[in-house]
């Protein structure tokens, strides 16, 4: 996980683990089906129509992306908030 390793060399350990255990628990209460429920990673992209199957949670200073299809939630990519998101994004649809 390349945030726990950047996380790691710039915070040291305990930040690092703090940080990849936050991340770990919201992603398993997503799966769990726990609210808050998923945003629209259109809203990030300037509306743009062709990542409306893309949907992110906010946690901390990461944005948890993901695809939403009936059939599963599918996590894509964690991305600081400093990112540029909609380039990411756009290689992500």
């Amino acid at each position: 996980m390349e945030i726990f390793a950047w996380t790691l060399d710039r915070f040291g350990e305990r930040q690092a683990i703090a940080c990849r255990d936050t991340l770990i628990e919201r992603i398993d209460a997503i799966a769990a089906g726990q609210p808050p429920h998923p945003r629209s990673c259109g809203q990030l992209m300037g509306k743009n129509p062709g990542a409306k199957e893309l949907v992110y949670y906010r946690e901390g200073g990461h944005y948890i992306v993901m695809r939403d299809s009936e059939e599963a939630l599918i996590v894509l990519e964690c991305f600081h908030q400093a990112t540029d998101l909609p380039r990411h994004l756009e290689a992500l649809k």
